[in-house]
């Protein structure tokens, strides 16, 4: 029996007017897959002391293999949540 359907994801990171793109992309089952690793990538990039940019302005557009756009999230938001997680633990 055949598994779900893949489709192609592309995660571009964007920060204030420079963009890299992501030439190889992700296969997933689907938008929600894409938002959870949208949202992880963006965690391991807040995570490491050594990236330097401006985290108000930067974010991740993520695109289906026909280059349309499925979601963009911001760092901002996900550095947000990763601090009211943060005060509850404490």
């Amino acid at each position: 029996m055949p598994g779900p359907a893949m489709t192609l994801y592309y995660f571009h990171f964007q920060s204030g007017d420079r963009l890299i793109v992501d030439p190889e992309g992700i296969d997933l089952t689907g938008p929600a897959d894409a938002l959870e690793m949208a949202a992880k990538l963006a965690a391991d990039l807040l995570a490491d002391r050594e990236v330097a940019c401006d985290w108000a302005r930067s974010a991740f557009r993520v695109e289906d293999q026909h280059r349309r756009r499925v979601l963009r999230l911001p760092l901002a938001a996900v550095r947000a949540k990763a601090g009211r997680r943060r005060a509850r633990m404490n």
